[in-house]
């Protein structure tokens, strides 16, 4: 199995989160190595410490401008933004953006 580097692994997230539909009627994304279940296990794991919030809400505070082109530059700038004011999220020793905790949620919740 090839490791994905961190930029990859953000934009598969986003791809998958950005068009929840299709991901579920198409299986294979570009991303075939991507492992469903621990992207499940980190977004309940996220969940868990965000009690309360379902996917309506982690959608409009993922892409308040929508689902389009401009998505992942923006969660780019964001991941980057969490990581410079301390906001992370660590699930079994990965230290993960609460933007990236909140894409594995959504995805979690949506597919």
């Amino acid at each position: 199995m090839s490791l994905l580097a961190r930029r990859d692994l953000l934009a598969a997230l986003v791809v998958l989160a950005a068009a929840p539909a299709q991901a579920r009627a198409a299986p294979t994304t570009g991303f075939d190595d991507l492992d469903t279940a621990a992207v499940e296990r980190i977004g309940r794991a996220w969940l868990a410490l965000n009690p309360g919030i379902n996917a309506p809400t982690l959608a409009r505070r993922l892409f308040p401008g929508g689902r389009g082109p401009e998505t992942l530059p923006d969660l780019r700038q964001r991941v980057a933004g969490d990581f410079r004011a301390g906001a992370v999220f660590v699930h079994l020793g990965w230290r993960l953006s609460e933007t990236e905790g909140a894409l594995f949620a959504l995805l979690t919740l949506e597919i």
